[in-house]
């Protein structure tokens, strides 16, 4: 006999067993911090793109945030990556104030999404 048990670890989702050893999963609607997140992240992004100019390494900031979304999109993002990246960003942004600010909102979101 065979054992179809199915684990789950993730309690963000619903997992219904289904016939024939099918399953379907249904993760819902991400809470509104997440939603938030992605559009601070859009916003930095395009602020990275407008003052890339008066930023010495526009590129390496514009690959770090892309690096933070992919993490954030994670179902366990690394903790100490994230930190890293936004530790990156904080020094790299800190000579444009509207890029810092940015920087400094999605670092407070992140705070509160990840505890």
């Amino acid at each position: 006999m065979s054992d179809n048990r199915i684990v789950a670890n993730n309690n963000s989702g619903q997992i219904v067993g289904g016939s024939n050893n099918q399953v379907s999963w249904s993760s819902g609607a991400p809470s509104a911090d997440t939603v938030e997140l992605q559009r601070r992240l859009d916003e930095l992004q395009q602020l990275l793109a407008r003052y890339a100019a008066a930023l010495p390494n526009s590129g390496q900031l514009q690959d770090d945030t892309d690096e933070l979304a992919t993490q954030l999109r994670r179902d366990r993002p690394n903790r100490t990556v994230v930190r890293s990246l936004l530790t990156s960003l904080t020094a790299g942004a800190s000579g444009v104030s509207a890029v810092a600010a940015a920087v400094q909102g999605v670092g407070q979101l992140v705070s509160r999404v990840l505890g």
